[in-house]
């Protein structure tokens, strides 16, 4: 899985501002399947939501669900051809 750091530095967010860490389980799974419901309009598109969410999370104060959007982000990166594409 890509790191915290190598996601952060994609996202454009320090290491020190990241939510608190949060620990894989079935709610991230389910997560990142609703995301990938949406391939059909591409990776990169799937990418801006995930992203989307988790700064809308961040501005709202909501640490432990933009912690769980960082995540997804993280798993759904992982799974990609190309990270390069996604910018």
């Amino acid at each position: 899985m890509m790191s915290e750091a190598e996601c952060a530095q994609y996202v454009g967010i320090a290491l020190a501002e990241l939510p608190s860490p949060t620990v894989f389980c079935s709610k991230h799974r389910s997560l990142l399947e609703s995301y990938r419901l949406n391939l059909k309009w591409g990776e990169r598109t799937v990418c801006k939501m995930i992203l989307s969410d988790f700064w809308s999370f961040m501005e709202l104060g909501a640490k432990s669900r933009a912690a769980d959007q960082f995540l997804v982000l993280r798993l759904f990166l992982s799974g990609c051809v190309s990270r390069e594409r996604l910018r």
